[in-house]
């Protein structure tokens, strides 16, 4: 694994490889010693890129990189970039490559933003640098994650069969999202998850997981391990929403004392009220000790990352577009039979009519085909609503005289208007052609948008969608897909909503 970006890339055996990696580097920690694999004629340049505040994160990167006699560059706060004039992500991303950084740690609101510089950096010739990131929005933090699941194997030396609490803003946390990912049924653990309403885990973070929910803090006794989160203040929108949580749960003493003697709490820090000044000192109480595992984990990732920073990670093409030929004719042979249709738009015999459309879709359709430039000064457009149909009960019909639609855009649409056909007339000849919607979904020209306002592709003129499709739709259901950069989960109607 070249990049360091999400923990549901890695598997299984990668995660423990990682975690186990982080042990080994505890003694050089300890004795601030340099390990053999950091002995290296050409250091790599290290790059902190830290667009929202951090102690832990960029304290224990710089730290583990000085451990390592690495050159390091830190950059905090956007204020500290061109960013501040407007520039795009994607170009400031360029600039650190182009000043020799080799691996490169980032932190930004946006989420997507550690996967959309990997791309950015593959797509601009620069093969030979790692990325890592180091939280990005509420979406992932691998790093804390690797340092989280060394903190617990440290300290009840396993990572398997415990009962596991999670307590807070389940909502917004982005460690808490990277940590659970983390375990598989196999693993059998048992979740408690302690949390309002407002900041409840988004279901997609719960499949297959054994988990028990509730608002009251008793569910909490027989935990061998409780993870504190603070609410995540910066990730509220609404302010009257933000003050009904707020202060809503705190671990004191008297609630420390009615759980389990052996309870470990940790917290990824900062930590706000949540934590009660009274059990700070409490030997259960081991956030000190986990932000410390910080140190040898980087060091690892950093490593990690040296070792693999050359490999070659090229973007995945799209999948091939499957299609059907479901009719072919003569155009004098197939007007003659469609003559009732004269009466809704008068029949061309030279460029394409998309039939078959639900009722609404046209228009988005048309916009999707105009963003990408697809018809000129002399092309005739015609959108007919209202169709009778058998099969969608009303229709639209978008007649596009003298266009001919690239097939890459084949994929988008059938994705838009799953029951359409591509009616195309040329050369005296009609071929009616159905095409598959598409395992994944990619856009074209800022089109479609994930509906996450964060998510970096909204944010970067360069930022293209692509979403993969988890759920395809049987009776009663509707498409399900997952954005390739924020990983947030849509359905087909969020999506084609905001075209």
């Amino acid at each position: 694994m070249k990049h360091i970006i999400s923990i549901n890339d890695f598997k299984k055996e990668e995660i423990d490889e990682i975690v186990n990696g982080g042990a080994e580097m505890i003694p050089y920690v300890n004795k601030k010693t340099l390990p053999p694999a950091a002995v290296l004629k050409d250091k790599p340049k290290v790059c902190l890129l830290f667009l929202e505040p951090s102690t832990r994160t960029l304290g224990s990167y710089e730290e583990a990189a000085r451990l390592l006699g690495w050159p390091t560059r830190i950059v905090s706060g956007p204020e500290a970039t061109s960013l501040m004039k407007k520039e795009s992500f994607a170009n400031t991303i360029r600039m650190f490559a182009t000043q020799g950084a080799e691996i490169l740690i980032i932190r930004s609101k946006e989420e997507g933003t550690a996967r959309f510089a990997a791309e950015i950096l593959e797509k601009s010739g620069f093969n030979n640098i790692s990325i890592q990131n180091a939280g990005d929005g509420a979406n992932q933090h691998p790093s804390q994650t690797f340092l989280d699941r060394l903190t617990i194997l440290q300290t009840l030396g396993r990572l398997k069969n415990f009962t596991f609490g999670f307590v807070g803003d389940l909502k917004h946390s982005r460690t808490v999202h990277s940590l659970i990912s983390s375990f598989t049924p196999e693993d059998k653990i048992q979740f408690k998850l302690v949390s309002c309403q407002e900041t409840r885990l988004s279901p997609r973070y719960k499949r297959g997981l054994n988990i028990l929910e509730s608002e009251s803090l008793n569910i909490l006794r027989d935990c061998d391990v409780v993870y504190v989160t603070r609410i995540q203040e910066e990730r509220f929108s609404d302010p009257l929403e933000l003050e009904r949580v707020k202060g809503r749960y705190k671990i004191t003493k008297d609630v420390l004392d009615g759980w389990k003697k052996e309870v470990k709490i940790m917290h990824p820090m900062p930590y706000v009220d949540e934590i009660s000044a009274e059990i700070r000192s409490d030997p259960r109480v081991i956030i000190d000790k986990q932000a410390w595992y910080g140190i040898p984990t980087r060091m690892n990732l950093l490593l990690w990352g040296n070792e693999h920073r050359f490999e070659k990670t090229l973007i995945p093409k799209m999948p091939e577009l499957k299609k059907e030929i479901i009719k072919e004719a003569e155009i004098d042979q197939y007007l003659t039979s469609r003559k009732k249709e004269e009466k809704y738009f008068r029949p061309i015999r030279n460029g394409t009519v998309l039939d078959h459309l639900p009722f609404g879709t046209g228009d988005k359709i048309k916009k999707c085909l105009q963003t990408n430039k697809i018809f000129k000064q002399n092309n005739v457009i015609h959108n007919i609503e209202r169709i009778p149909s058998q099969k969608l009960g009303i229709k639209d019909i978008l007649v596009l005289e003298n266009v001919f639609i690239p097939e890459h855009l084949f994929g988008l649409i059938s994705f838009i208007a799953p029951q359409i056909t591509f009616n195309i007339l040329k050369d005296n000849k009609i071929r009616k052609i159905k095409a598959i919607v598409p395992e994944e979904i990619s856009g074209v020209n800022s089109l479609p948008r994930c509906p996450n306002n964060l998510c970096i592709t909204n944010y970067d003129p360069e930022g293209i969608t692509k979403f993969k499709i988890l759920q395809f739709p049987k009776s009663g259901e509707n498409f399900l897909l997952r954005c390739n950069h924020c990983e947030r989960e849509f359905t087909r109607e969020e999506i084609i909503k905001i075209i």
